[in-house]
């Protein structure tokens, strides 16, 4: 194991989103923004394409709790069940009300807040929140947590992945930062930022520079950009001086058309994040976003994304049981294919897996001219 001395230990886990007050001259982390231990258990370059691939131990900082065993368990068994009963099909949201159609679905969705957040916030934004704030009382749309869905929300395999996900996007804006320019302000855009929880977590992530990040979030969702301003906020930042919103459809306004690409600038972004978008797009797409985002960066600037790997466990349970909708799991070969397709440099590109095997993250580096 190779453990990254840039990274520190945990700090005690929270239960609130208010910022506790801070001793006078310290900085007191909230549970988001500590500094998690990131292990590289394997680092191996391809010979052939020069692709990096790694796999990490990330620590999701809630190892220890008392159900995830239970938990893990109860949902493999499902999965297994699902996978010997093809025909049972994914429960849907018609008119209102949640139709569930066989007994996964009926397990996972027992509680009266896991069915309220199937039904009012899946996919949006506000679906995540729970996930990537283990600790709140409430989901967005007003619903208090039950001990079942804190669990889950805590520790199911797909949480774990959304929340170590975010930690490899932290790694690689710290990486970036120690080896950046210090002479101007970075600029970061998150692409479908939704309520951009792992951006932002990555900027409290990033110490040492002199100028903070400005951040531009993108997204067509108006209700996700204004839960990012709330996340905004609660981070103390200021709209506009720190954080710009841009209501846009990245279909129409990056894919199709480059209106984004001459709004935002060209060549002028150091970190390019897309996280949460890119599993929902066809690979025509995927290599049309690759290629458009790519051209956002500034010679040294990383674009960040990430999508399902098909060979997950727990994928029928995902797909069936939970019922994400639309997503596209891939192989990693997949997304290497995707990556030459696009034309972007195989050799600077990496590919992170965590341990729990949810999410593949690519970064690729833009060369130096």
């Amino acid at each position: 194991m190779v453990v990254d001395p840039s990274l520190g230990e945990l700090v005690p886990q929270q239960t609130s989103l208010r910022r506790p007050v801070s001793p006078p001259g310290q900085r007191l982390l909230l549970p988001h923004q500590r500094r998690g231990r990131v292990e590289l258990s394997v680092d191996v370059v391809d010979r052939v394409d020069g692709v990096r691939h790694r796999r990490l131990v990330v620590d999701d900082a809630h190892t220890s709790s008392p159900t995830r065993t239970t938990l893990q368990a109860e949902f493999a068994a499902h999965d297994a069940l699902l996978r010997a009963h093809p025909e049972w099909e994914a429960p849907v949201v018609r008119d209102g009300q949640l139709v569930l159609s066989n007994p996964a679905s009926e397990f996972f969705y027992a509680s009266p807040t896991m069915r309220e957040w199937r039904v009012r916030l899946v996919p949006g934004a506000g679906a995540l929140l729970p996930v990537q704030r283990p600790g709140i009382s409430h989901l967005p749309s007003g619903a208090a947590l039950d001990d079942t869905s804190v669990a889950i929300y805590r520790d199911a395999l797909d949480s774990i992945g959304v929340r170590t996900r975010a930690v490899v996007l932290q790694e690689v804006a710290r990486r970036d930062a120690s080896r950046g320019r210090h002479d101007a302000r970075p600029r970061w855009v998150s692409l479908a930022s939704g309520a951009a929880v792992p951006v932002l977590d990555a900027m409290s992530s990033v110490e040492g520079l002199s100028l903070r990040p400005h951040l531009t979030l993108v997204d067509i969702d108006p209700d996700a950009l204004a839960l990012a301003e709330r996340m905004v906020a609660e981070q103390g930042l200021a709209r506009g001086e720190d954080v710009d919103l841009l209501q846009r459809d990245l279909v129409r306004d990056l894919l199709v058309r480059s209106t984004l690409l001459g709004e935002v600038g060209a060549g002028s972004v150091d970190l390019v994040e897309a996280l949460g978008i890119f599993e929902y797009f066809r690979d025509p797409s995927c290599v049309r976003l690759l290629r458009e985002a790519f051209r956002l960066l500034r010679p040294g600037g990383s674009l960040v994304v990430a999508n399902m790997l098909s060979d997950r466990r727990e994928l029928h349970f995902n797909q069936r049981a939970i019922g994400w909708p639309l997503l596209v799991p891939r192989s990693v070969q997949e997304l290497v294919d995707l990556v030459r397709r696009a034309g972007l440099p195989l050799d600077r590109t990496t590919i992170s897996i965590p341990q729990d095997g949810v999410y593949a993250v690519v970064d690729v580096v833009k060369p130096a001219s």
